[in-house]
């Protein structure tokens, strides 16, 4: 039986009320488990003084790890939340799994405070879309933008699209319609060949840019790659029987067939940012689909890195555009925590 899905809206004084209650009743009809966070277990009035609503549990009560998505509501409780640190330190620990985040109108002032903004797409109320910018963000209006795991809305109005694009992250992710369906061993083996792929082609492409800066972040990502690609031929010779994953696929996408010695930075970057998105998006549907805790966390944990291999990517992006690109380290663990017991 598939476990219930939890989520947790943060809120605090001054909450939009349509904002909180209009997601949480939504998923609450889809059988989702919904804990409203406070920094307090204490009655908070809302934005338009309508009503107050108690919070399930305070911040201090809970783990990141116990939720599969996230949702920050606008209105005034933002600016309550951020000066929290006791939010920020679990919104930032919730960041880094890789799991949905989802912010409508001024919800994204709590991730400017967190530090999780930097080169990510999304849409917000316009009245902060400076503030955004000037925390790194790429500002869109539209009504719902997706980035990686964060789901971003405007304003009211746009819940409804919100909500459903937010449910899509929560149970099926946004792989293709081909790759939705594979047997664990398929989806093994396409995932070791994509790690291979995207081996050979940072290491390829390491050999041919004229950037000292963009060969050592290559370089750093062929071997984070290298080492994805054995925990997953490893898993795949355990769950076989020790048959070996065949070596007949190529992540087209970023294939070393594609690389070039004419291939511009600007090209090699564009095409790893979309791979490294694609890969993430495996990943999250892949975990989502896990049964065993131990696989489950191995996906999540990829998929994170997927991430923060194309965060890395877009800060060399901002630097070629006139930006303030610049190298710095994954923040997540070269070997996933807990995987001892996996082998």
């Amino acid at each position: 039986m598939a476990k219930t899905k939890k989520i947790a809206l943060l809120l605090a004084a001054k909450f939009h009320e349509e904002e909180t209650t209009g997601p949480r009743d939504y998923f609450l009809t889809r059988g989702v488990e919904v804990d409203l966070l406070g920094p307090e277990k204490a009655p908070l009035l809302g934005k338009n003084n309508k009503f107050s609503l108690v919070p399930d549990k305070s911040i201090g009560e809970v783990n990141a790890k116990e939720y599969d998505g996230l949702i920050i509501p606008g209105g005034g409780a933002p600016e309550v939340l951020r000066i929290n640190d006791a939010v920020l330190d679990f919104v930032r620990a919730f960041w880094a799994t890789g799991r949905p985040v989802g912010t409508i109108c001024h919800g994204p002032q709590v991730l400017i405070s967190a530090g999780t903004l930097d080169k990510v797409t999304l849409t917000c109320y316009a009245g902060i879309r400076d503030d955004v910018k000037n925390a790194g963000a790429i500002y869109v209006d539209k009504a719902v933008c997706v980035d990686g795991q964060l789901i971003s809305s405007r304003q009211p109005g746009d819940l409804p699209e919100f909500n459903k694009m937010f449910e899509k992250a929560l149970f099926t992710g946004f792989v293709p319609d081909d790759e939705k369906d594979l047997k664990p061993l398929q989806a093994l083996e396409l995932a070791i060949n994509r790690e291979n792929g995207a081996r050979e082609f940072y290491e390829n492409a390491a050999l041919i840019m004229k950037s000292a800066a963009l060969v050592n972040k290559f370089r750093y990502l062929a071997t984070i790659e290298a080492g994805h690609y054995e925990q997953l031929a490893e898993l795949y010779i355990k769950l076989s029987g020790g048959t070996q994953p065949a070596d007949n696929l190529r992540l087209t996408e970023i294939g070393k067939n594609l690389l070039t010695d004419s291939m511009t930075s600007a090209e090699a970057v564009d095409l790893s940012i979309q791979a490294e998105q694609k890969a993430y998006d495996f990943y999250r549907h892949a975990a989502l689909k896990s049964v065993k805790p131990e696989v489950k966390e191995m996906f999540e944990f990829l998929a994170a890195e997927e991430l923060e291999h194309k965060r890395l990517l877009l800060l060399d992006k901002a630097s070629m555009q006139g930006g303030q690109g610049h190298f710095q380290w994954a923040t997540h663990f070269d070997i996933p925590p807990g995987m001892d017991d996996l082998w």
